[in-house]
Order: structure tokens, then C-alpha cells, then sequence
């Protein structure tokens, strides 16, 4: 068996929490995204601090153990990862500010630095997929992968990996190559933005999701323990 896997006024914002606060943009109407019904944060949390090492305080099955393992890691990848799309949500959204205000700005110099400050964030989207952890890594980074969760048998849960680089591949924002100097090219940049965003959304809420199932089946595991 294989699975897988807002409105507002742009401005300051009170830091989202990193789980359960990526869904939402300010900025133009979009698509709601409906989170799953549990806190997804809280139960990876739990999930993983409740990792028991073999041999503590009571007797454990090998076969469950690695099973189990197999699920952590994977909940572990999806944590990671989720904290690092929320990091990149962040500059998305800055610069879609910094687009906005070109969009506004009447003299071309203006623009032009504008332009500067949003390639500079840009490519800081880069510099912090890069920069992920090898759990993240895997899902979110250049050299993805798909992970396979066994589940025993022949049952197995797959999560999809979803690149999040500014790369035609990933998240697909351009660079400002005529420094802003067209409002046409503003308009583009804004609409790459805007798709960014969705692919962001759309990748964090499935990893909530494949957590939301990995989470209740160690919990099924730990029950029948």
C-alpha cells in the first residue's frame, strides 16, 4: 500500500509559529488552504521527545523498535523541513513587500534599487535551502529524495519530496533583469510571488498532513505496546 502525501494587508505581521503558522498570505486574495485537525506542531513534538531508546526501563520488540524508528526519522525529516519552508515563506513574503513598493514607485532609480533589494532576498531563498539540515534536506533540498516509511508487511507510506530553490525546478522567481524598470516586469514578479507562495503552502500542508498520519500510527504502535 503506497500513500502520499489569505487574506490580508501587506505590512509587519506577528512571527507565525513555524508549524501550525505557514498557511495564510498578506498580500491578494488566494486560495484558503484548510489545515489538518490536529496541532501538527504539538504532535510532532510529542511524537519525537517520546523517541524511547531500546532498553530503558522496559522490554522492547526489535522488529517494532525499527518500525518505529522508521516513523521518527521520517517525522523527524518532516519537522526539519517544515521549519525551513516556514523560514523561506518568510522572504517570499519580504519580497513580495519590496515588489509592492516598486510597484508604487514612480522614479526608475527607485526602482531600480528596489529591484536590488528584492535580488538579494531572492537568492537568499538559495542560501537557506542550502543551508538546511540533511533531514530537510532530502525533501526540500537539490538532492531530493522520496522517503519510503515501512509500515510492516507489505505496506509502506511514501513522502513526496517538494524542491523549494528559486530555480525553474523549485519555486520558479526569476531575477528583476531590467531592474524593475517596467511596471510589466513588476506585475510578473508579483504573479511568480504569488506562485511561490501557493507551491509553499501546497508542499507544507501535505508534510502536515504525512505527519498527521505518522503521528497517529506510532501512537497505535505505542498503545498496543
Amino acid at each position: 500500500m503506497a500513500l502520499n502525501s489569505n487574506d490580508g494587508e501587506p505590512g509587519k505581521k506577528p512571527k507565525r509559529n513555524a508549524l501550525a503558522g505557514i498557511f495564510g498570505f498578506a498580500g491578494r486574495q488566494q486560495e484558503e488552504i484548510e489545515l489538518p485537525a490536529m496541532d501538527v506542531a504539538a504532535g510532532l513534538d510529542r511524537a519525537l521527545r517520546r523517541t524511547a531508546t531500546p532498553g530503558e526501563g522496559r522490554k522492547t520488540q526489535p522488529v517494532a523498535s525499527t518500525k518505529n524508528d522508521n516513523i521518527r526519522e521520517a517525522l523527524a525529516a518532516i519537522e526539519s523541513a517544515l521549519f525551513s519552508i516556514d523560514t523561506i515563506r518568510d522572504i517570499i513574503e519580504q519580497a513580495y513587500e519590496v515588489a509592492l513598493s516598486a510597484n508604487e514607485a514612480e522614479d526608475v532609480g527607485a526602482r531600480a534599487l528596489l529591484a536590488e533589494s528584492f535580488d538579494e532576498l531572492r537568492l537568499s531563498i538559495n542560501a537557506a535551502v542550502e543551508a538546511v539540515d540533511e533531514r530537510a534536506a532530502a525533501l526540500i533540498g537539490k538532492a531530493q529524495r522520496q522517503i519510503d516509511v515501512k509500515l510492516g508487511g507489505k505496506a509502506h507510506y511514501s513522502v513526496s519530496p517538494c524542491r523549494m530553490d528559486v530555480t525553474q525546478k523549485g519555486l520558479d522567481i526569476n531575477p528583476p533583469r531590467d531592474a524593475f524598470s517596467t511596471f510589466d516586469e513588476i506585475a510578473a514578479t508579483i504573479e511568480e510571488l504569488d506562485e511561490a507562495l501557493k507551491k509553499a503552502d501546497r508542499a507544507a500542508n501535505a508534510y502536515c498532513r504525512d505527519a498527521q498520519f505518522l503521528i497517529a500510527k506510532l501512537q497505535d504502535r505505542s498503545e498496543a505496546a
